[in-house]
């Protein structure tokens, strides 16, 4: 057995060894950014990565495409079964999504072994059999991270994703030929005879193009996301802060209005004039006048936080004027060590989807109540609706009415992370239903 024979064999395993990795890294990814894990170690997923990698190796060395398809489906079945779940998603759909996701994956695989196989063969490379598969798998690898950040992430993952931006599309482009480069430089190389050395140079070069490529797309797709995190941030905060000085305004008019009504002895002395002087119509017409302008200002009590009380009266004020039945059940509790900007966002927020829900049904009911439960605050907030209701990836209800509409809860469940709460959500005949814990120190 000759030196270039092992030598070819090494470029052969390393070749599919690297293949098995971007597989493996790129099934986990998207089950690790689509679904919840259903164990809390790190470990035991890493380990998994590495014994999923492994058996491919295994599968792959015996060049068999049939097999390779079976032990995929196979690995993704188990993984959907045991390591992930989905909470929102009908088994039989969940089950499909991401086979169909992984055969994709293979798909993207083998159309750029099959560019990167052509143009092997019109330069006229005339090397091995196993040399040549090395630059089939090193031309699939590529081609699987392209397409994976391309296309089946968006695909399959994030089906809201915006569209990508000329920058990142430039990048994407810089980074795509500068594999190209690289892979040409393999194939030019590999046309004349090669040394020891030269052999461990393209092993290396190969290595480094797959490692510098799926970091790149990684890096750029990490800063995308964070650029869209800082924008939703910012318009969170542009929320709460609009919600507060509304409610804090309306607080203000409150105190206006208290005013007004504390000059009400004025008007029964006023009256009280009227009767003496038998002026009985007069009397009427001022008693009416009265009526009218302090039944505006009468604000119903429904706790002792102000904030909280201005939201809740001014909600059921748009529900009595929109002819949605509006309860309230609230007992007596403190929310002193909740700030007022976050009351308003977690009031605000799950009020409002409450009554944009009930506005598209004929059956229109809210329900809120809050009490105490140990250490905790209990709120629940029920509201009919009508139709079925759509879930983000996270398990979150995703709102009709646009993107910005539907980053309310997510506010909610940043707020709430601050003060060791949670929220959970549940539908049953036709009802919605929040329920959020908060800790209470």
């Amino acid at each position: 057995m000759n030196n270039i024979f092992i030598d070819s064999q090494v470029f052969d395993l390393v070749g599919k060894l690297m293949s098995c990795m971007v597989s493996v890294l790129m099934v986990f990814q998207y089950f690790d950014t689509k679904y919840l894990r259903t164990y809390h170690s790190k470990t035991l997923y890493m380990g998994m990565k590495m014994i999923c990698c492994l058996l491919n190796l295994i599968v792959y060395l015996f060049n068999s495409p049939l097999a390779n398809s079976c032990f995929w489906v196979v690995l993704v079945v188990l993984s959907s079964k045991c390591f992930y779940y989905d909470e929102k998603s009908k088994k039989v759909k969940y089950y499909l999504i991401n086979i169909a996701f992984v055969l994709a994956l293979s798909t993207c695989e083998a159309v750029g072994g099959i560019l990167v196989n052509a143009g092997a063969k019109i330069i006229g490379i005339n090397q091995q059999e196993s040399i040549v598969s090395f630059v089939y798998t090193v031309g699939g690898s590529v081609s699987t991270i392209l397409f994976y950040y391309l296309i089946l992430k968006r695909m399959f993952i994030n089906e809201n994703t915006g569209k990508i931006s000329i920058s990142q599309y430039t990048i994407y482009a810089v980074i795509t030929a500068y594999v190209l480069v690289n892979i040409g430089e393999i194939l030019f190389l590999i046309r004349h005879e090669l040394s020891n050395k030269d052999y461990l140079f393209l092993i290396a070069d190969a290595v480094f193009v797959i490692m510098t490529n799926l970091y790149l797309f990684y890096l750029l797709d990490t800063f995308a996301e964070n650029k869209d995190l800082k924008y939703k941030l910012a318009l969170y905060e542009r929320q709460a802060q609009s919600n507060y000085e509304y409610y804090t305004k309306k607080m203000e008019s409150q105190k206006t209005a208290m005013a007004v009504i504390h000059d009400i002895r004025k008007h029964i002395k006023v009256m009280e004039k009227m009767k003496v002087y038998d002026a009985s119509a007069e009397m009427e017409a001022y008693t009416k006048s009265f009526e009218d302008m302090i039944t505006p200002l009468l604000v119903r009590q429904y706790c002792d936080n102000p904030i909280l009380n201005i939201i809740i009266n001014d909600k059921a004020d748009f529900c009595e004027k929109s002819g949605i039945e509006f309860k309230v059940e609230v007992e007596k509790l403190s929310f002193d060590f909740i700030k007022p900007i976050d009351i308003t966002t977690i009031f605000g927020n799950i009020l409002d989807n409450a009554i944009e829900a009930c506005e598209e049904t004929e059956d229109k009911k809210i329900y809120l109540m809050i009490h105490p439960f140990n250490d905790l605050i209990y709120i629940q907030l029920s509201n009919s609706f009508s139709g079925n209701v759509k879930w983000s990836t996270k398990g979150v209800p995703l709102s009709n009415r646009g993107e910005q509409h539907g980053i309310g809860l997510d506010n909610v469940e940043k707020v709430l992370a601050g003060y060791n709460g949670n929220m959970q959500f549940s539908v049953e005949k036709q009802v919605f239903t929040v329920e959020i814990m908060i800790s209470h120190p």
